[in-house]
């Protein structure tokens, strides 16, 4: 029986997680100060440093992910959607992941169907293509392919990869992904979880917007296919 003493476990977690994330954005501006000073001078940890930061910055989303979600099942979560101009900000997530990928010989190739707009939350769709690239960084061979399209009524984004593919657990297709923990890998899947629930609320004229995920990536010249994120908006 729930008594006024029951502790609200979800709202302590969710203040928790918002006090862990400022810590961790102080933390990280740190490191963007130590990195800046290094790369003058060749610094020998430089790719040391991008590493940590990448780290940081990956928990630093999942800790978003989890409060955005907290507020989405509580109904406390509003869509900021307005008109947004695809190309803009595809290249603004391409500039931030440049420098770690450069440093790790993984080629960011983009391609985008020239003045492609749609109607969403910058914030979320932002959130959840740096997201998947970030992860595919961490399987690809050596290029990831982003790119934006019209297709069948949706605006299309596509992450590529010429990695091992996606394990079977995580292949789905319009349905919301269920996540789940490789003990294994250490992967919880709440990355493509958020991506599902985060196409999911745009909705058009009766259309949802759903995610994929396949092995129809990039041919690794062996039989073989990378991994392929794609998010549809109506």
């Amino acid at each position: 029986m729930k008594t006024e003493d029951t502790l609200d476990f979800p709202a302590v977690l969710a203040s928790s997680v918002h006090d862990m994330k400022n810590s961790l954005a102080m933390l990280l501006g740190s490191l963007e100060e130590v990195s800046q000073q290094c790369m003058p001078t060749g610094c020998p940890s430089q790719k040391k440093l991008l590493r940590v930061q990448h780290e940081g910055r990956r928990v630093n989303r999942d800790l978003i992910q989890l409060l955005a979600l907290y507020r989405m099942d509580n109904d406390q979560y509003f869509l900021n959607v307005d008109e947004q101009r695809v190309e803009e900000i595809l290249e603004d997530i391409a500039l931030d992941c440049e420098e770690l990928l450069a440093s790790h010989g993984i080629q960011l190739q983009v391609d985008v169907d020239e003045g492609l707009t749609g109607y969403f939350d910058r914030d979320l769709v932002s959130g959840v293509i740096n997201t998947v690239i970030h992860n595919a960084y961490q399987y690809t061979r050596d290029i990831i392919f982003l790119s934006a399209c019209e297709h069948n009524h949706y605006l299309m984004i596509t992450v590529k990869d010429n990695g091992p593919g996606y394990p079977e657990n995580m292949l789905c297709s319009r349905e919301t992904y269920v996540p789940g923990v490789n003990f294994g890998t250490g992967s919880t899947g709440l990355g493509l979880y958020f991506a599902s629930r985060v196409a999911a609320l745009h909705e058009n004229r009766g259309r949802r917007g759903y995610t994929e995920t396949s092995n129809d990536g990039i041919d690794n010249n062996d039989g073989t296919k990378g991994g392929r994120f794609a998010l549809y908006l109506p």
